[in-house]
């Protein structure tokens, strides 16, 4: 709701009367959900009640420090916001660890909910310029929903895919094939890192050279990730069991299949980020939705034909897919 479509507005003025109307829409959004989650957890009991009052506490608390990140990055430059953002998260990490020891169990685990609402409101309340407004959400909602309802739409899309996945596995390959992919999503860490602070970038800060940028990000990604997966594969297996637990050897026998389709996704990421200011928005929502449709039909042939390797093959392929049709499509828009 913020970030994609601050993107593809090019004109600074643009930005700042935007941005403002954005995070109320997703401000209000947001209080409307927690309201609703309050309600629930005030009709249930247990560790259900607890689980449903941290989310009712902790939604609202993401949602105004994440989006007032995503505002500033745009009007103020990403190390400003960068620094706001970590202080906002160090700030939750000294509250809680100065009120644990004093508080009951059940506070300790809604303490960290609770610290994070209580910085994000201090924030909101220093934060310059805020102008928001119901009339602003109403507007964002309203008139100026088509400039960014089509990525919500495709980003629901990947968020189906990644829930997918599991339940993909489990049906196709058996439970153990679902604890051993997520392994190997932990075992490639530091290149889920690099995907993430490589897209959050070129969203951010975009690129005059789209090709160039696209060819140099695509490099390096699919470097980080075979670097990766060479130090999984000369590191001891005892030293990578205490990180991934029992099922080790299985990871290490699917990583040549792990690491492809980590250096895929990387790559197909760089491309899907660079396209946002250069596509509409409808046709970016599209282009996700379509990608999430390809890896899941993949996912699904590939471990019906072959088990878990053949879901890993199945999402590498798909990962590829995609990175050559960014590329075609990068160049008919460049």
């Amino acid at each position: 709701m913020i970030g994609k479509p601050m993107a593809a507005l090019t004109d600074e003025d643009g930005r700042r009367r935007a941005a403002p109307l954005a995070q109320s829409a997703a401000l209000l959004a947001t209080l409307l959900l927690a309201v609703v989650v309050a309600a629930a957890a005030s009709i249930t009991s247990g560790l259900t009640q607890l689980a449903l009052t941290g989310a009712a506490l902790g939604l609202p608390a993401v949602m105004l420090v994440e989006s007032s990140y995503w505002r500033r990055v745009f009007l103020d430059g990403a190390r400003p916001a960068g620094v706001h953002l970590a202080v906002a998260y160090a700030g939750q990490a000294v509250l809680v660890a100065a009120a644990a020891p004093w508080l009951p169990s059940r506070w300790v685990v809604l303490a960290p909910f609770a610290a994070l609402l209580l910085v994000a409101l201090t924030g909101l309340l220093l934060m310059r310029d805020r102008k928001l407004s119901w009339s602003g959400a109403r507007e964002w909602w309203g008139p100026r929903r088509g400039s960014w309802w089509p990525y919500v739409v495709g980003v629901s899309a990947g968020v189906a895919l990644v829930q997918s996945i599991p339940v993909v596995l489990s049906a196709t390959a058996g439970y153990t094939a679902t604890s051993v992919y997520r392994a190997g999503e932990l075992a490639f860490g530091g290149t889920n890192l690099l995907i993430g602070v490589a897209s959050q970038t070129l969203l951010t800060q975009g690129s005059s050279a789209p090709r160039r940028a696209y060819s140099r990000g695509a490099a390096l990604g699919a470097a980080v990730a075979g670097l990766n997966g060479l130090v999984l594969a000369l590191a001891p297996e005892g030293l990578l069991r205490v990180f991934l637990g029992p099922v080790t050897p299985l990871v290490l026998e699917i990583l040549p299949l792990m690491t492809t389709q980590r250096a895929a996704l990387a790559v197909s990421s760089i491309g899907a980020m660079l396209l946002i200011p250069l596509l509409s928005a409808h046709r970016i929502g599209v282009l996700d939705v379509i990608a999430a449709g390809l890896a899941l039909s993949m996912l699904v042939v590939g471990g019906l034909v072959d088990g878990l390797d053949g879901a890993v093959a199945g999402l590498a392929a798909a990962e590829v897919l995609l990175a050559v049709t960014y590329v075609v499509l990068l160049r008919r828009a460049t």
